[in-house]
Order: structure tokens, then sequence, then C-alpha cells
């Protein structure tokens, strides 16, 4: 029943943040009475949700879920509550819910009204699949992936940025489906005036989705043609800047948010506290597309999780842009979690270590 329970969890993941997707069965007598997972954008929960299936039927039934109940008030009292209510005689949670309102608080209250409660039950599914969930709560920052194509020679464009595609159409493709499983991206306003790209997610042809935007330009460079910058009112903007001038002023009033940062004595923006904004925006995953100079950046402030490169059988040469400068990436203390083929391409997924 619980790995039911993560299957179900599984297929609706990127569509919770920014709450972790969690699954749920009740079953009574072997026999399985409901299923439910974490609805779209995280409210209701999976519990709830399940609970109000079975109805009646969850007296003295079993209940199978991948994340610890929640502890906190919503609409209804908290799922602890409902399932108290409802007569749930035993529960089976694979983790303890890492989130302070809840932390082990409605275990000790299942055990206190007499609810069999078992916990652990198959923890490395759940860790595994909301590692995003588990990180930023854990370091009060989003968990960040890096996507970059690199040539064979771990280069990311020509010298004169003339390069329009590194990898190809088949990993392009999978690429949007790293975006749909993001809960924003982050870009910078030199590669939206380099490559001035859409950053929408297409999956099905004709058909364009969003997700919100968020752009580090510290001297406000952002050109206000850029395609990010269309059907504004469809999506969110964020833009981290150190200016206040005209141009802050137009891309307010254009529906843009804009986050004043003072510069650091480097005269740089602070990226570890541009991230900690970012986290108490309740954005706590992003997937990064940006350049060499920036991924450079974050790696010396710790601020990558997560990498997803995309490595063509190109061969650029030494006056191409480095993907990161002044290393390699075999330098970096990666664990390889994943390898495919996009026909001539090869995707590699790395956590940091």
């Amino acid at each position: 029943m619980i790995a039911l329970a993560h299957d179900i969890a599984r297929k609706k993941f990127g569509q919770t943040f920014p709450n972790p997707t969690v699954g749920c069965v009740i079953a009574k007598n072997s026999k399985i009475i409901s299923k439910a997972v974490t609805n779209f954008s995280g409210r209701p929960h999976a519990e709830e949700i399940a609970l109000a299936k079975a109805g009646s039927k969850s007296k003295g039934a079993t209940m199978y879920v991948t994340l610890e109940p929640c502890f906190h008030s919503s609409r209804n009292g908290s799922c602890t509550d409902q399932i108290l209510r409802a007569g749930i005689k035993e529960i089976f949670i694979s983790v303890a819910d890492p989130d302070t309102r809840t932390n082990n608080k409605s275990i000790k209250k299942l055990k206190k009204n007499n609810v069999i409660v078992n916990v652990g039950l198959d923890k490395d599914k759940t860790y595994k699949l909301n590692n995003f969930f588990f990180t930023s709560i854990k370091k009060k920052q989003p968990f960040t992936k890096v996507k970059l194509a690199i040539s064979d020679d771990e280069k990311i464009a020509w010298y004169n940025y003339k390069s329009k595609w590194i990898s190809n159409e088949y990993s392009r493709e999978y690429a949007h489906k790293l975006r749909s499983m993001s809960q924003a991206i982050l870009t910078t306003s030199k590669t939206l005036m380099k490559d001035n790209p859409s950053l929408t997610i297409r999956l099905k042809k004709n058909l364009e989705t969003h997700i919100p935007i968020i752009v580090i330009d510290k001297d406000l460079k952002i050109p206000t043609n850029s395609k990010i910058l269309r059907d504004i009112s469809k999506k969110r903007i964020i833009i981290f800047t150190s200016r206040k001038n005209k141009k802050y002023e137009d891309l307010t009033k254009l529906g843009c948010e804009l986050i004043f940062c003072k510069l650091n004595k480097d005269k740089k923006l602070n990226l570890k506290k541009i991230f900690y904004i970012i986290y108490s925006l309740k954005i706590s995953d992003i997937l990064v597309e940006a350049g060499g100079i920036f991924f450079t950046d974050l790696i010396k402030n710790k601020l990558v999780d997560e990498l997803h490169i995309f490595k063509s059988k190109k061969i650029i040469g030494k006056n191409g842009k480095p993907a990161i400068w002044g290393k390699s990436l075999s330098d970096l203390k990666l664990y390889l979690s994943e390898v495919k083929k996009f026909k001539e391409d090869k995707y590699y997924n790395y956590r940091l270590i």
C-alpha cells in the first residue's frame, strides 16, 4: 500500500509547489477504499482528500501516507485532527515532516490518542521524490538546480556568443520537462540580452505554459523588448536589482515585482541574501538557466544542489565560453544519480556533495 502511495505521489510531482507531493491510501480488510495525492498548489492535502472520499468507511481503517500528516490548522482543522475524527485505527508514515509546525507533533498526538503509528516504511522513496522540500527547509533557501548545455570540451558558447544550439532537439525537449518539474526559473539580465529566451514550457505542440521567472539584474539592464515580458499578465516576473530609476518604475507598472538590494563591499549583489529572500517568497525549488560566470558565482557561494548537464559531441575550442570559470566540472564534488542518451547527446544528473 505504501508503494502505491508513492506511485500516485510521483505522478503529480511539480504540481504541488511549494508543498511536497504526498500520496495517501486508506485500506480496510485488505481492500483499498480511498486514495489521493496533494492537490494543485499544495492544498488540500492528500489525507484530507482521501478521508473525504472514504467518508464513514474510514472508521477502523488503516492509512498509508508518504509524509507525516500536518499538525497546523487548515479550514477543516489539521490533517491529524481529521484522522482522529474519522476513526483511523492504524497509520503507516514514511517520514516525519521536517517543518517545525509539524515535526513529530502529529506522530505524538496520534499515539496519545491510541492510533497505532508506524514510521519509516520506504522512507528513502519520500526523501528522493521530495528532495527539494527537505533540502530547502534545512538550508532556508530554495533547492537550486542548474541546467547547462555544454560541448564535449565543456564550453557553453562560441567566443562571440553566435552559437544558437549546442544540444539537439531531443535534449531540448527534455529540458522543457525539467522546467515543468520546477517551481520557478532563475536567470540573469546578461542571459536575456544575449539569448532573449522565452523561458516557457513547451511540452505539447502549439501550447506554452508559464512558471515564475526570477531575474538577477544588478544594473537593471533587462531589455524592455525581452520575450519574458510579453503577456506579463499570465506570468510572475521577479527582478532583483540595486538600481531605482525610471526603468524600475516602468517595470513595476508593467506588473513585474522588483526587489531592491544593496550591493556588498565587492559591488555585487549578495546572492546568499537573495536566495533567502526567494525562499521567504515561498519559492522552494528553482531551475537556473544562465551563463558560466553566474554558475561559477553560485558554486563559490555554495548555492547549487543539483546539476542537469546536456553534453553534445561538438568541440568549440579554447576560445569558447567555459561552463565554469577557472575550473573543470570534474573539480566539483559530484554524485552521479542518472544518465540518459538523447541520440548523440548525453544527459547527466549530478547531486553536489
